[in-house]
């Protein structure tokens, strides 16, 4: 009961900082403000929701900082992993793990429902081979080698639509350095999007890039259907899928 207790106290600590981090500025290497890539959202839990994100949150989460961070440490042995970059409700991160036992997946997400929902569909499924960050993707690649991801996966991120705001997205030459250091090389980028001139803007950062290689690419069947891609087919938008190796 007493170490439970300390993971316990350990996550709420943990937890508390990320939650009041969410609204400052991150800074880079040089000092300088760097602005969030999502919108910070408060939703409260139902008191049984809650409770269950406090008691299973130690069991199957990774903290967003510390020391640097061994997958095959991690999930007790050394398999193909997949980071997830704002996961959302889960609902791919889920269908890989249950489907493909032979990977291991990390989902990050800002938003605690997500997260509760990931937590508890892992213990309601037992699965093994998925672990959840609960904080800004971004931030967390600090813990993971080089070289230590066989794919990154970011779908339907946040779109920041006004043309003041494109700073902020996430596929952005200023942002996708600490994802594509963690990409090993062979390892595949997947994105997906139903903003237009988001795509327009994938395609121009990712082709800048010298170490991708790829573009825009058929719906891949792995990425199931979620409620962020429903909603912009009934919006009448066009869902693109872009998939990038590095070489």
């Amino acid at each position: 009961m007493g170490a439970y207790t300390g993971e316990r106290d350990h996550w709420a600590a943990t937890h508390s900082r990320q939650l009041s981090a969410d609204t400052l500025p991150r800074v880079d290497q040089h000092g300088r403000a760097q602005p969030r890539t999502f919108k910070p959202r408060r939703r409260r839990l139902s008191p049984t929701r809650q409770a269950a994100l406090e008691r299973l949150e130690p069991l199957w989460s990774l903290d967003v900082d510390g020391p640097p961070l061994d997958a095959t440490a991690v999930f007790g042995r050394q398999v193909p992993v997949v980071l997830e970059v704002g996961c959302g409700a889960g609902e791919n991160a889920l269908a890989a793990a249950s489907a493909r036992p032979d990977i291991d997946v990390i989902a990050a997400e800002v938003h605690t429902p997500g997260i509760a929902r990931v937590l508890a569909h892992i213990e309601a499924n037992g699965l093994t081979n998925l672990r959840v960050v609960h904080g800004d993707a971004l931030e967390f690649c600090a813990r993971l080698a080089t070289a230590s991801l066989d794919e990154v996966w970011v779908f339907f991120p946040d779109p920041w639509p006004k043309p003041r705001q494109r700073q902020r997205r996430i596929v952005h030459p200023d942002r996708l350095g600490p994802l594509l250091r963690c990409l090993r090389p062979g390892g595949l980028l997947r994105l997906a999007t139903d903003i237009d001139d988001y795509v327009e803007q994938m395609v121009q950062v990712c082709d800048a890039i010298p170490e991708l290689d790829g573009g825009i690419v058929e719906r891949w069947d792995g990425r199931v259907m979620t409620r962020f891609e429903i909603k912009g087919i009934d919006a009448g938008r066009t869902i693109t899928d872009l998939a990038y190796r590095r070489v």
